[in-house]
């Protein structure tokens, strides 16, 4: 049972059945063969490569972004491992600036107690700072400031630059900030002689006295200018940029100098720095858009001085690879795509042009034209096709021209047949004697209607033509008009509307048209009717077309049924006489003219039947439509 239910043709069936749920929910069958050719080849191609770029460019794009990342923390470290040694360095150099012996000697000596010693200290220790090297034990140049406890003297006799009171200070934000227990301290962003430096500090004791008391603080100013060469050297891209900050978001460091002391804790990037990660000392990055530009933010805590290292590298700049990678792709799937457009335009063409040429040989057979023959000359299904659809149109041509001979025999078989039964002199000698007998004996009735029914007649005849001018075919719908009228007597009243002239005498109609639809109202309209009933009918043209109206008053009809009748292959003996009229139309002037059946809006209660004829002037007119619609 499961391998029934699982056999091979039933699973085409239903992958049949998907793809055309799919190609319906998609609109497809909506497209020409050669356009749904293109798109399944197009998407038969493309999916797949597309699909394998897509996936290679992500994983290469997170693979080039790790790399970049951990290229970034490593830049990082390295200037947070630079600047941990600097700072070990201040430091040292501090310790062997306290560890001198001379300086070490004064710092733990007892307070002068007269003004001379005052000065000889303040002297002894200008020297000593004056003296020590500018750039300590690091490289580094720097300047150091000594601070000392309760010499209020030093401020009197201020000949120093590098020794001062230490109130001077005391109420110094900084100095206020530096921890009880601190021996070193980063102070941070400060100014000396106009210019940005980093200030560190060093608490000093008398190392020399039995008590150790606390002596004074020692301070050393490096320029920012040394610290801002390190961050160049380490940015990611020439674009980048690297920024140190304190812990208040004030910038401390920086290779441009008009940025150093600026507070960026309120831009908005700021702001998604966590305070959290910020403590942990981690590395930490994200993206953001910053002047219009799309910029990676990295940062990583020191957390010695609680400061925090950022880098701005531009994403265009981090992902030139990636961009170079992204831009071969493209590549790479646009080349695949004009060659599968290439293969699916020779293959939609070679499989639709067949087709197409088969369509159009279809729209000339449609219209009539069975000559066109499809000549293929390659050996395909198409070729049996082609040779079989050849074979069908002569036959169906053959077909049609017996037909349309055989009709046409009997058409003219049946007129000369009913012209043969009626003599028309003997006919029309009859008539007119019996008109003159109503004249002797003084019955003008009598001599009015036979002078209308052997008008009828003659009209009717013409010659055997079968196309006249309108003026004879109303002469003869008015001749049967008064014959009818005598036999109703009051029950039947028509109305001929005036015609313009030119029509009457210069347009051709075919004959015995325009009568049987009178009849057609007298019958099933005015004698169904109780009271008097009234024929009206009106001639009118416009934009080549010539048209001829029958109103009637009668009880009226259903005009849908009427039109289909008149097209009905079957319609019965109920509609012969009209559906008569109405193919006799059509054969001499084509499928555009003949009757139809419309309700009657003057008079709803009856019925308006319309002629639509060509104005044609002359017999040859006639013909050319007559050649024209049988070669169309």
């Amino acid at each position: 049972m499961a391998s029934e239910d699982y056999s091979p043709g039933r699973g085409r069936i239903l992958l049949k059945k998907l793809f055309d749920t799919l190609s319906k929910t998609l609109f497809l069958y909506n497209f020409s063969i050669r356009s749904r050719l293109i798109l399944y080849f197009l998407f038969l191609v493309l999916l797949p490569t597309t699909i394998i770029s897509i996936t290679v460019y992500n994983k290469s794009a997170d693979i080039i972004t790790r790399n970049v990342n951990t290229s970034i923390e490593n830049n990082l470290n390295l200037v947070q491992d630079n600047l941990d040694q600097r700072f070990t360095s201040a430091n040292n150099s501090m310790i062997a600036l306290y560890l001198n012996t001379e300086f070490a000697d004064l710092i733990s000596s007892n307070r002068p107690t007269d003004s001379t010693g005052i000065i000889n200290e303040l002297a002894a220790l200008n020297k000593i700072l004056e003296n020590f090297p500018a750039n300590g034990t690091s490289g580094s140049s720097f300047v150091p400031m000594l601070y000392m406890l309760n010499r209020p003297e030093y401020t009197q006799y201020n000949f120093s630059r590098r020794v001062f009171n230490i109130d001077q200070i005391s109420l110094k934000p900084w100095y206020l900030a530096i921890p009880a227990k601190s021996d070193f301290t980063v102070v941070g962003l400060s100014s000396l002689d106009s210019r940005f430096t980093i200030k560190f500090a060093k608490r000093l004791f008398g190392i020399r006295h039995a008590q150790l008391p606390f002596a004074g603080l020692l301070t050393i100013d490096i320029p920012v200018s040394e610290f801002s060469t390190l961050l160049d050297h380490y940015k990611p891209t020439p674009g980048s940029r690297i920024y140190i900050v304190d812990q208040t978001g004030t910038i401390a460091i920086s290779p441009e100098e008009s940025l150093i002391g600026q507070n960026i804790s309120t831009r908005d990037y700021f702001s998604k720095i966590s305070p959290a990660d910020a403590d942990s000392g981690t590395f930490h990055s994200f993206r953001h858009v910053i002047s219009g530009e799309k910029m990676l933010v990295s940062y990583q805590n020191i957390q010695a001085t609680g400061w925090t290292i950022l880098s701005f590298s531009p994403v265009s700049e981090l992902n030139g690879e990636l961009a170079s990678f992204q831009r071969v792709m493209y590549v790479v799937i646009g080349i695949c795509m004009l060659v599968s457009l290439t293969m699916a335009l020779l293959l939609s063409e070679n499989i639709s042009a067949p087709i197409r040429k088969f369509i159009q040989s279809m729209s000339h057979a449609e219209s009539g034209n069975f000559n066109i023959i499809i000549r293929y000359r390659r050996k395909d299904e198409f070729s049996y096709l082609f040779n079989r659809y050849n074979k069908l149109l002569q036959q169906i041509k053959a077909l049609i021209d017996k037909l349309y001979v055989t009709e046409l025999r009997k058409k003219e078989a049946e007129l000369k047949t009913l012209q043969a039964q009626i003599n028309p002199h003997f006919l029309y000698n009859t008539l007119d004697s019996i008109n003159w007998l109503a004249i002797n004996h003084n019955v003008p009735e009598i001599s009015s209607m036979v002078t209308s029914l052997s008008d009828f007649f003659r009209y009717s005849l013409s010659k055997g033509r079968n196309i006249i001018p309108l003026r004879d075919e109303l002469k003869q719908v008015e001749s049967y008009l008064g014959i009818q009228q005598f036999r109703f007597q009051d029950k039947l009243e028509y109305e001929l509307e005036d015609v313009d002239p030119r029509l009457l005498t210069e347009c051709l109609v075919v004959k015995l048209s325009i009568q049987p639809l009178v009849e057609n109202a007298i019958i099933h309209g005015i004698q169904q009717r109780r009271g008097k009933g009234k024929i009206r009918i009106r001639v009118t043209s416009a934009q080549e077309v010539l048209f001829v109206s029958v109103f009637d008053d009668g009880v009226g009809a259903d005009p849908e049924r009427l039109n289909l009748l008149l097209t009905d292959q079957q319609p019965g003996n109920q509609s012969y006489g009209i559906r008569n009229v109405h193919t006799r139309i059509q054969q001499f002037f084509g499928e555009a003219y003949g009757i139809r059946y419309y309700a009657n809006h003057e008079d709803p209660s009856g019925l308006l039947a319309m002629i639509r004829f060509p104005v044609v002037t002359t017999w040859n007119e006639v013909i050319e439509d007559v050649d024209h619609d049988r070669s169309g």
